[in-house]
């Protein structure tokens, strides 16, 4: 059986393989759990007595909900959840199999994914706070470092007990990288909470009740069974944007990665449309906006600028998204490459496209 240092050197690997399979599949949110409920599960274990930290049994179950990170400086409360798979990290922070819990000796590893609950930890100073709430018990850790690594190398170790918080570099990036940017903290202190179930829920736990939303576009039930994501589309990745005046909490969850698989629909719907000349679908898809000449009957055979995602919001709420890209167009009325900018319209749950602009690049 591996030691623990080496299974997470080959989770790192997985991850690290997965850049060239990322700018095929990608990966979308699928928070089929709210993320508030996970967070208020975890910190209602009810009033505890003893300084057992209360984790898991080890090896503890893919999933099982172990408790609470918070970061104040960034105004994070994440649910962590055992395990690396997409049913945990598109949802929670992943807790690294065989590594310790939080708290116990050695270094504990939690991963997540950049552009959600880690989207920010690039500005992370020595010195700032990071915590682990069971519900029955507080742990404490205070950041000493930050590194940035090629996806293998091993975790650095510290002495007695600490955790490194582990995710994609750049944070912005829609795609799996071949670089990590770690953060390590220390230990500091252990606090037993006698009145876990209390009204004690970090205020940002009430604001992720808003980030429950489901986006979908308009596309039909027709032109959905052909697929319309990361998984059956070729479709090099970018970066993530906000504009507006989006909430931080927000930002930091993964409600934009549920906007931006929508986002996704309603885009490839608008290509898969347009190649079959069906103009109900692209009706459906982008009422009132004109189906671009170039577009008609053309199929996309080549990526030439990864695709950028930017979500409007205000607090909250997300009202529009542009994705900006340049592909090669075959076949149809005018072949060549083309810059593609796509305005996309955010009302409630559903988006629908409202222009699409194609001009040679």
């Amino acid at each position: 059986m591996w030691n623990w240092i080496r299974v997470v050197v080959g989770l790192v690997l997985i991850w690290g393989a997965l850049g060239v399979l990322g700018y095929r599949m990608g990966w979308t949110a699928h928070a089929h759990r709210g993320q508030a409920a996970l967070v208020r599960t975890a910190l209602a274990h009810g009033s505890c007595t003893s300084s057992s930290t209360q984790w898991p049994s080890t090896p503890a179950q893919e999933g099982t909900l172990a408790g609470v990170l918070a970061i104040p400086n960034l105004a994070v409360a994440a649910p962590v959840e055992e395990g690396l798979g997409d049913d945990v990290l598109n949802v929670a922070v992943g807790h690294a199999p065989g590594t310790p819990w939080p708290g116990q000796t050695g270094t504990s590893v939690l991963l997540a994914h950049d552009v959600s609950y880690f989207a920010n930890i690039d500005k992370l100073q020595p010195g700032d706070v990071v915590n682990v709430d069971t519900g029955c018990t507080t742990v404490d850790f205070e950041v000493v470092g930050h590194s940035v690594v090629q996806s293998g190398a091993p975790i650095p170790q510290q002495p007695g007990e600490a955790v490194v918080l582990d995710t994609c570099w750049p944070t912005d990036a829609l795609w799996y990288t071949p670089q990590r940017y770690l953060v390590t903290a220390v230990l500091t202190g252990t606090t037993v909470n006698k009145d876990a179930a209390s009204d004690s829920t970090p205020s940002t736990v009430a604001a992720a009740d808003t980030f429950d939303q489901k986006y979908s576009s308009t596309a039909p039930a027709e032109l959905l069974a052909q697929g319309l994501d990361l998984t059956t589309n070729t479709q090099p990745m970018g970066t993530m944007q906000f504009a507006g005046i989006p909430d931080s909490v927000w930002t930091q969850s993964p409600a934009p990665l549920a906007v931006e698989e929508a986002a996704l629909q309603a885009f490839f719907g608008g290509l898969h449309a347009a190649a079959q000349h069906r103009a109900d679908w692209w009706s459906t898809l982008a009422p009132g906006v004109a189906m671009p000449g170039p577009l008609s009957g053309a199929t996309v055979s080549g990526h030439d600028a990864p695709l950028d995602v930017t979500i409007t919001a205000s607090g909250d709420t997300p009202t529009s998204v542009a994705l900006d890209t340049v592909v090669t167009l075959s076949e149809g009325a005018a072949p060549g490459t083309y810059r593609e900018h796509v305005s996309e319209a955010v009302d409630g749950g559903t988006i629908v496209i409202t222009g699409w602009e194609v001009d040679h690049a």
